[in-house]
């Protein structure tokens, strides 16, 4: 099945594109990656691992007199810092305009020496999106670009009210989840790719707290598309709505077998263990500076237990890359002509901030608020020909993304979280989900009723003005 999927990918990639390049072109793409992978000294407990490589990865798009610049980061976050510096550099590296660029990050939780605050430094990743930008720029050839999407049943929602009447994050597969696949082609003209650039929502914490540094399975998914292709392409991954979206298939050993659980094998339908009389409240700063090395009569689970976690990750990005390699063959219709547009809004909610920082309550409870400063949101559109991707400065949940796509005026519309810098916001959950005692919802600085209708509005607004 194999080959004879790779034979019509031959026989049709090049029918496609050779039909687009027909027309005269005025689309020109180009691609680059940067290794942001921190050096093995850098680590800081002796027992932690590189598992993988972490990359900055970018696309610059042009046609006619202007330019686009598209940049993923195999980091938690954009750092507002790393924001605010990178872009005036990209844009005079390019020559695209400041609303002409993204950068979003694959949200990996496993993607520094020190949790989500570690090395790569703001440095390093400001100076990798700066090149990764440039050296794409250096390499615009005439393109082609092209959609799709598809499902892929990888993701769950993790707001889960229970049996007990409990809030947990836990698995909901009675919640609401989007399980669309986006895909953005830009195809050579030896019909090779140039770029892809996948778009899925679902945390990726396969390793999270674990002392392994990996890309988790946005790195599998866009190493496996980048392998496929002989190392000629370049395949970015963006998050879409995970706010409130965990992996379905998540291994659950790996942070407790390293924080010196016992070695067990799992045991099917046997009662879970009474939780503490007086369990602590949940600080990820306190998580993270409190790892410590592996005692020496746990290492054997714990490597076992990365092996078991390793192969999931691989499994969702391989399971990605070969839908997304499907879309590509049989389902993109690429076309070698589109105007882009790129536009920003930004705007405030009201705030709140949690009075109990010290020991704050995970989840299923309350927590005291007091008025807090305003929420900075920022939404952006890139318009490329008639596919609109969205960008939200935080991490959103699911059904404001459905809202959106539901009342754009256009079919083609991806919504890329963790997009151009950081809110002061925490989770951005939807008005449905307000009373939901969630560690992301009571974690969240923003008070419920405004994010939701301010998000959709501003990204209407914008693909309204694209089109002027």
């Amino acid at each position: 099945m194999h080959t004879r999927s790779l034979k019509l990918l031959a026989a049709t990639l090049p029918l496609a594109a050779s039909l687009s390049f027909a027309q005269t072109p005025t689309l020109r793409a180009g691609a680059a990656m940067v290794d942001i992978t921190p050096k093995p000294t850098d680590l800081t407990v002796k027992t932690d691992s590189i598992r993988d490589h972490l990359f900055v990865r970018a696309i610059v798009v042009a046609s006619g007199e202007t330019c686009a610049a598209i940049v993923a980061m195999d980091q938690g976050a954009v750092r507002l810092d790393a924001y605010t510096a990178a872009v005036p550099k990209v844009a005079a590296a390019t020559g695209c305009p400041a609303s002409n660029i993204l950068i979003s990050a694959t949200h990996t939780h496993s993607g520094s020496t020190n949790g989500l605050s570690g090395n790569p430094g703001t440095q390093t990743i400001v100076d990798a999106i700066v090149k990764s930008a440039t050296d794409a720029k250096a390499k615009l050839a005439p393109a082609t670009v092209g959609y799709g999407r598809t499902t892929v049943d990888l993701n769950v929602n993790r707001d889960l009210f229970n049996s007990k009447l409990e809030w947990r994050q836990e698995p909901n597969p009675q919640g609401v989840s989007d399980k669309t696949l986006s895909v953005v082609e830009f195809i050579g003209a030896d019909f090779v790719p140039i770029a892809v650039y996948i778009n899925y929502a679902m945390h990726p914490i396969n390793f999270y707290l674990s002392g392994v540094i990996s890309a988790d399975f946005p790195g599998e998914a866009s190493r496996a598309l980048e392998s496929h292709f002989d190392g000629k392409t370049v395949a970015l991954f963006t998050q879409g709505t995970s706010g409130d979206q965990n992996p379905a298939l998540k291994e659950n050993f790996l942070s407790s077998t390293r924080n010196g659980a016992e070695n067990f094998t799992e045991k099917i339908g046997a009662p879970p263990p009474p939780p503490p009389s007086a369990a602590p409240g949940f600080n990820a700063a306190t998580a993270n500076s409190g790892m410590k090395e592996v005692a020496a009569e746990n290492l054997a689970g714990y490597h076992r237990a990365i092996d078991r976690v390793s192969a999931d990750v691989t499994m969702m990005g391989t399971l990605l890359a070969e839908k997304t390699l499907y879309l590509m063959r049989h389902d993109i219709h690429p076309t070698a002509n589109a105007r882009i547009w790129g536009g920003q809004s930004d705007f405030t909610c009201p705030g709140r901030d949690r009075q109990d920082r010290e020991n704050p309550v995970r989840e299923n409870a309350m927590p005291p608020y007091k008025d807090g400063a305003d929420v900075n949101l920022k939404v952006s559109l890139l318009r490329i020909g008639d596919i609109y991707v969205t960008g939200v400065n935080g991490e959103v949940y699911t059904n404001i993304g459905l809202k959106l796509k539901q009342y754009a005026p256009a079919s083609k519309v991806i919504i890329s979280t963790l997009t151009n810098g950081g809110a002061n916001s925490g989770y951005i959950y939807s008005d449905d989900a307000y009373s939901h005692l969630s560690f992301q919802v009571i974690g969240s600085r923003l008070k419920p009723g405004c994010a939701e209708d301010k998000i959709v509005d501003a990204a209407i607004s914008l693909m309204k003005k694209s089109g002027e």
